[in-house]
């Protein structure tokens, strides 16, 4: 498994940079910032106050009871700018900016208001209740740092500091090309002996996800010459993906077509399960290319290990696998004859009191999406042959943001 990370670490250094393109950040959410934000103000901006209350001098305030003469109210959005005088204080909404001569604000809870005086229940020190400028940034400094997928705070945070739009990296463009006689379209008809096609589809939003622009998956026949044809069309888009066609049956075509389009194969093989089948190579412009196993849950998992990395590099990212957390096994996991690492589909639960909890899913093998549907992350075996009992440490993959 290493030596294939690596292989795709090397392939993707050839790879071009991604164009860059700039957004307003109405559509910023979920891309990935190219260039960073530079705030263009200090902010504070001003001397503000942090709630509702009457700005005053401290030295009038030294000891509880103190009589000020109220001199108005300043609201948010007022520039400030009338002076505050030795005996004075004005009443003042939260976020508007103090007035020349105050230093601290005291809650309006411990005012009294008599007319145009206010009497003061507590001992005010100067910098109370006021947000200084220039303490969170100051102008030139850098809010945002790429690589970084924008969420709804960077949106915040952006705005904050003057920017209307940002930079962002644009979606790389990935193909995906699903082989076999036997495939057809969810919702068209199907005869007996053909299946529909949950790959293209899964495939599709996994890109989205990921941060890609897919385009229509295709399908290709089990026959050269049409499959090659498919298959340069696909290599115009700098990430391939193909679907099946990968082992070493009589209808594998898909190894030799692409290397003869010129793609040279860095790795076909790889030791886990499932997805043994799995190929990258690099084509003759750069492209990456993913060779998939046909069973979904295969094809998912190698997209996760392999394709994710290649996308998220041309979007800025340094290439590496995904990260592996620990989790708390909810069932025992027997040893399995088989020693190649697995990649289960498991739900992965926050318990209060035991942390992030792991368990399989119903699941009858690679050919079975439904188990997939139920599972939020993925349960990693580094060695199967190992007994992991119910509370032990395993591995997981988190393949979904969303954790119960």
């Amino acid at each position: 498994m290493d030596e294939a990370w690596e292989a795709i670490r090397r392939g993707v250094g050839s790879a071009a940079a991604c164009p860059v393109e700039r957004v307003s950040l109405a559509e910023a959410s979920g891309r990935v910032l190219a260039r960073p934000v530079i705030s263009d103000d200090d902010y504070p901006a001003f001397d503000r106050s942090m709630m509702d209350g009457f700005a005053v001098r401290s030295a009038d305030c030294a000891a509880s009871g103190a009589r000020l003469r109220n001199r108005g109210l300043i609201i948010a959005g007022q520039s400030g700018q009338t002076p505050l005088g030795n005996g004075e204080a004005m009443q003042i909404n939260t976020g508007a900016p103090l007035p020349a001569g105050a230093d601290a604000v005291i809650r309006i809870e411990d005012c009294a208001i008599e007319g145009d005086s206010v009497t003061l229940a507590t001992v005010v020190k100067a910098g109370s209740n006021v947000s200084i400028g220039a303490t969170d940034r100051r102008k030139g400094d850098t809010i945002l740092t790429p690589p970084l997928v924008l969420g709804p705070a960077h949106s915040a945070a952006a705005a904050t500091a003057g920017a209307a739009t940002v930079e962002v990296a644009k979606r790389v463009e990935v193909a995906i090309v699903s082989t076999g006689d036997e495939l057809v379209r969810a919702g068209e008809p199907r005869r007996r002996g053909q299946i529909y096609d949950s790959n293209g589809p899964m495939l599709t939003a996994l890109m989205r996800e990921f941060g890609a622009s897919p385009r229509e998956p295709t399908f290709a026949p089990d026959e050269a010459d049409a499959l090659a044809g498919h298959l340069r069309e696909a290599l115009t888009c700098p990430i391939v993906l193909t679907v099946g066609g990968m082992s070493m049956g009589t209808h594998d075509l898909v190894p030799q077509a692409l290397a003869a389009l010129g793609v040279e194969w860095q790795f076909h093989g790889v030791y886990m399960r499932p997805g043994k089948p799995a190929a990258y190579g690099v084509g003759p412009k750069g492209q990456q290319i993913f060779g998939l196993p046909g069973n979904p849950v295969s094809a998912f998992v190698c997209a996760w290990l392999f394709a994710r990395m290649a996308v998220r590099s041309r979007l800025g990212f340094e290439a590496v696998p995904p990260t592996v957390l620990k989790a708390k096994a909810a069932v025992d996991f027997k040893a399995h004859r088989d020693a190649r690492p697995a990649y289960i589909p498991a739900s992965v639960s926050s318990d209060p009191q035991e942390g992030l909890v792991a368990r399989p899913t119903r699941w009858s093998g690679s050919s079975d999406p439904f188990g997939l549907a139920e599972a939020n992350a993925l349960l990693y075996l580094a060695n199967p042959t190992e007994a992991n009992p119910a509370g032990s440490l395993v591995g997981i993959i988190l393949t979904s943001p969303s954790i119960d």
